[in-house]
């Protein structure tokens, strides 16, 4: 059951902050899969506004506390993506960004598709991934070198029930 204080309107726009900071994520993963560093710096730069602008809504105030650090950590993250001198740096916190924006995806719905945690050990990063097959945008000569971690079906993300 959701409850909410919000109107209809004030879920749409938070819905759709979160729809757009998930799809920056996936243009910067999309640029990281492609190597194309000097490419890569609008979608960072879009990334990084949106997690900025990224606001914890809807949430119970357990959740709320929780993710607080989360969503700091995950701002930290954007800004160090953001001014990367090179791919590698890039790689390392684009990672480190992926596990912070999956801790909020177990707790608040950030896109409509069905949504995987994969990881590669030999490059130690983390993606998401829309599809359970392996697309490894670490390492172009291994694109299948990793595993699922966890998923997220669509049925599994949680509906808010806090008022804000």
């Amino acid at each position: 059951m959701m409850i909410s204080c919000q109107s209809s309107h004030g879920q749409d726009v938070a819905q759709q902050q979160r729809d757009r900071l998930f799809k920056a994520y996936m243009e910067v993963k999309k640029d990281i899969m492609e190597e194309n560093f000097v490419g890569s710096k609008e979608h960072v730069v879009q990334f990084e506004k949106e997690v900025q602008n990224f606001r914890l809504k809807g949430l119970q105030l357990d959740d709320m506390m929780r993710l607080k650090k989360v969503s700091q950590t995950m701002k930290t993250d954007a800004a160090s993506l953001k001014s990367a001198q090179d791919m590698k740096a890039m790689k390392l916190s684009f990672s480190a960004v992926t596990q912070s924006l999956f801790t909020i995806m177990e707790t608040m719905k950030c896109t409509d598709e069905a949504v995987y945690l994969q990881y590669c050990p030999m490059e130690k990063g983390y993606w998401l991934s829309y599809d359970k097959a392996i697309e490894n945008p670490y390492a172009a000569s291994m694109r299948h070198c990793g595993q699922l971690v966890k998923g997220m079906a669509k049925a599994d993300y949680p509906e808010p029930v806090a008022c804000h």
